[in-house]
């Protein structure tokens, strides 16, 4: 804002001024100098921060403020009463339909509760009825800074724990930190001990390439050093072939010669990655678990395995639930399109071959989903069905049974064509075999050719 200029001079100042309302400042009045009375909303974040409910209710209706806009310092109402743990102010604001994830510098109501410095259930009641109104778990500030990390670096064992179920352990902010680094880096070791009895990976390395062990090294936390479990030497590796479909025999695994890579292992790949559950891959490439095993796994298959965190399982149980509630369609598998009869369309071999891959793979996608939904019918796990709906569905699994039957023995024709072994095939255990039994004949013949010899002497030598 603009004002009179400060001068020694006694002349009265007849320049025009900007702003707000002009007040004559007592203290100079042989200057004649102003000052302004500046609009501010700082009694309005005094009554938050005190959490004065009613008087902050009364602020707000007689200068007719809208609780979405922002205050003249820039911040929003909700963000302050998150950032200072007030309660009743923050379901007040709900109830007047607040936007919980409006974003103030990529800063979102739920961030600013878990950044708050304040350790009293206060900031639990706010997170839980924050998630409740709709409020989004993962998403980050523009330093990739996600609110289960600001829990974690400010000690929030309660809001750590309810947010546990839908945050992924392996998000990095751009440092490459994930949340257990958070946690050590502020010596919070029961969140520390949380987070590895949940099956945190403790292993993974910031990019300054430090690991969380040497992290509590560095800064001397014994306790939280304690906690972490001794590093591996030599960490299992999944395939690059597990990863990603590299030849036609991959994409077509039930015509041509079998590979070490389990049937569509690839698309679990992608699966995992969707659920942000990737660092499990490894068990499944461990067993050599195909797609449609992996579609149709429940609890008990999933600890056989080797995930033995619940809150692991129940993330994937969760993520297989979605997989299987998308609507299939048709427009998901390739088709042949129809030229025009002046320009017909001509088609390879090889593109016909990767068509049928495709449909191939659908139905096995189909075949799995409805296995899924039997198998869950039988448990129970879907509460109550109508006799109706369970006609309907073992009527379509009969015709889905038909399909495969008709894929299968399409399928068994064309692999009567696929060799037994490629071209350049060598068995060494074969080879191993022939040779022993060349050498055995070697022998023979040799032992053969002694004794003959031997007779042939000693008759001449009676002969003489």
């Amino acid at each position: 804002m603009y004002g009179p200029p400060e001068t020694d001079s006694e002349d009265d100042y007849d320049g025009f001024t900007f702003g707000d309302t002009i007040i004559e400042d007592h203290r100079n009045r042989n200057r004649n100098r102003y000052v302004f009375e500046q609009k501010s909303d700082h009694d309005i974040e005094q009554a938050i921060e005190e959490g004065e409910l009613n008087k902050f209710i009364d602020l707000v209706e007689e200068r007719n403020i809208n609780v979405n806009d922002l205050l003249r310092n820039g911040s929003s109402i909700m963000a302050i009463a998150c950032r200072t743990g007030q309660f009743e102010i923050v379901r007040y604001l709900i109830e007047q339909k607040v936007n919980v994830n409006k974003q103030v510098d990529s800063v979102t109501p739920l961030m600013e509760t878990c950044a708050c410095k304040k350790r009293s259930p206060e900031v639990t009641k706010i997170a839980k009825i924050l998630l409740d109104a709709g409020a989004v778990v993962n998403v980050s500030d523009k330093y990739g800074t996600t609110p289960f990390m600001l829990a974690c670096q400010n000690g929030h064992l309660e809001v750590v724990q309810l947010l546990i179920e839908d945050v992924s352990f392996d998000a990095c902010d751009n440092q490459g930190c994930t949340p257990i680094f958070h946690a050590i880096e502020h010596n919070h070791s029961d969140i520390v001990k949380f987070l590895v009895e949940c099956g945190a990976n403790v292993t993974v390395a910031n990019k300054k390439g430090y690991t969380p062990r040497q992290v509590a090294q560095f800064h001397g936390f014994y306790d939280i050093l304690g906690l972490l479990p001794k590093e591996r030497d030599l960490p299992y590796q999944v395939p690059t072939t597990f990863l990603s479909y590299n030849s036609i025999c991959d994409m077509i695994p039930r015509i041509f010669l079998k590979t070490e890579c389990p049937e569509y292992f690839q698309d679990i790949n992608l699966i995992l990655m969707n659920m942000g559950m990737e660092n499990v891959l490894e068990y499944f490439a461990k067993e050599k678990i195909s797609l449609a095993e992996f579609l149709t796994m429940d609890d008990k298959k999933l600890e056989k395995i080797g995930i033995e965190f619940p809150i692991h399982r129940l993330k994937l149980l969760k993520g297989l639930l979605n997989f299987h509630l998308n609507q299939w369609t048709k427009r998901s598998i390739a088709r042949v399109q129809k030229g025009h009869p002046d320009n017909p369309l001509h088609f390879s071999f090889y593109e016909i071959l990767i068509l049928s891959a495709n449909h191939l793979q659908n139905l096995v996608i189909i075949n799995s989903s409805l296995k899924y939904v039997k198998n869950n019918l039988e448990c129970g796990n879907f509460g109550p069905i109508n006799s109706e709906l369970v006609k309907n569905l073992r009527s379509n699994l009969q015709k889905y049974k038909s399909t495969m039957k008709e894929i299968n023995q399409t399928t068994k024709y064309l692999q009567s064509f696929s060799p037994a072994h490629p071209p350049l095939y060598i068995d060494y255990d074969e080879y191993l075999a022939e040779k022993k039994k060349n050498n055995i004949r070697k022998f023979f013949k040799y032992t053969a050719f002694v004794a003959v010899s031997v007779a042939i002497c000693l008759k001449l030598q009676k002969c003489i």
